[in-house]
Order: C-alpha cells, then sequence, then structure tokens
C-alpha cells in the first residue's frame, strides 16, 4: 500500500505554515508520521470521527512532540489506500478533534456536514 499523504492544494501554503511554529523535534517526528501515513493507516485509538459520511479525521499524537498533533483525514469513499490529506500540525491543548473537525469542514469545502465523534 502506497499512497501520497498532502493537503488540499487551495491550503497548501496554510498547511505548511503550521510546521514553522512547532520545535525542530516536532516537525521531524511529524515528518516521520507522514512518511508511515503514507504505508499504513493511523491508529484507530487517534480517530476524532466520521465527518461528512465520508473522511475520518485523525489528532495523531507525534513523537518528540507533547505539544502538538497532526491532523489528517482519511477518504473512505474511494478505493483503499485511501486517500489521506494532511490538515496541519495545530496545538494539543484546547479540543484538537474540534480543531481537526473545523480545519476538515473547511479544506474540503462542505456546508453544515454531518458529524459523527468517535467512543471515547
Amino acid at each position: 500500500m502506497s499512497r501520497e499523504v498532502e493537503p488540499v492544494p487551495e491550503f497548501h501554503d496554510e498547511v505548511l505554515e503550521s510546521f514553522k511554529k512547532p520545535t525542530s523535534k516536532c516537525v521531524a517526528g511529524a515528518d516521520f508520521l507522514i512518511e508511515e501515513l503514507e504505508e499504513q493507516d493511523p491508529d484507530l485509538n487517534e480517530r476524532c470521527g466520521l465527518l461528512d459520511n465520508r473522511y475520518e479525521v485523525y489528532a495523531l499524537s507525534v513523537p518528540e512532540c507533547r505539544g502538538n498533533v497532526l491532523i489528517v483525514s482519511l477518504d473512505t469513499s474511494k478505493k483503499r489506500p485511501w486517500p489521506c490529506t494532511l490538515h496541519g500540525l495545530i496545538s494539543r491543548r484546547g479540543r484538537p478533534c474540534e480543531t481537526g473537525r473545523q480545519l476538515a469542514t473547511i479544506h474540503f469545502n462542505l456546508i453544515d456536514p454531518s458529524w459523527e465523534p468517535a467512543n471515547d
């Protein structure tokens, strides 16, 4: 299984900007995760929920970076390996899954999409 892990083209610069604030160790950890996502699906324990009955949104713990999570989504309406979209490297503070849901909604240009949160 091999897939590209990329942001929505219109939001490429915004996503790259999110990698400028964290430490270099944090960015290196996020890069490692992105490489892993090219070959395997994220851990289900880090699943946030299902957006628009299609996009599985994840807030992934980043190695060497306790303060941030990597927000990605998988498009489960496509054939496997499901396309993986990168939404940004964000603060773990607050509600990262809610922030991830909001980012994916904006990046995919969804209007009032359904949201099924993952079970805690």
